[in-house]
């Protein structure tokens, strides 16, 4: 991958990234630093890409090992009520917030499985190689993640 296919690309990532490191680290600034740590490391290590179609699954595991080094670095693990006041009570916004806050109280290694299949359109396969784990076990986290959200939305997905 040339250096211009690189921006290219890292833009097009750039939402889902920040949701998959906003879903690890609970706060914004500390997500914000993952990105910026991940495309400067995907950057200088662009050489060591050796498929361009397996890039999406290679820059998501370097995002997943930044955000580990952020969580290290400050030893805890912050967990930050937002308050989201919704002007329009519709009910597809309610119940995408919902889910979305299911998610986010899932434990791991749940939520990180659903995030990347769901919302980051992860397939399994690439799932394994970001969390280096078996192909059964992550559809064995989809399920249980699945079924967890489903209890805690009272069966209504």
């Amino acid at each position: 991958m040339k250096k211009n296919g690189f921006v290219k690309t890292s833009k097009i990532y750039k939402t889902g990234m920040y949701r998959y490191a906003y879903s690890i680290l609970k706060n914004d600034d500390d997500s914000q630093d993952a990105i910026q740590e991940t495309i400067y490391k995907a950057y200088r290590n662009l050489d060591g890409l050796r498929d361009e179609k397996n890039f999406k699954s290679w820059i998501y595991k370097i995002l997943t090992n930044s955000s580990l080094e952020i969580i290290n670095k400050r030893k805890t693990y912050l967990d930050i009520d937002s308050n989201v006041e919704i002007a329009d009570k519709d009910k597809n916004i309610e119940t995408n917030l919902s889910l979305w806050e299911a998610v986010q109280s899932l434990k791991q290694p749940y939520r990180d499985t659903i995030i990347l299949y769901y919302y980051n359109d992860l397939s399994i396969k690439e799932i394994c190689d970001i969390k280096k784990s078996t192909k059964e076990a992550i559809k064995k986290q989809l399920l249980r993640g699945r079924e967890k959200i489903k209890n805690k939305m009272g069966g209504s997905i």
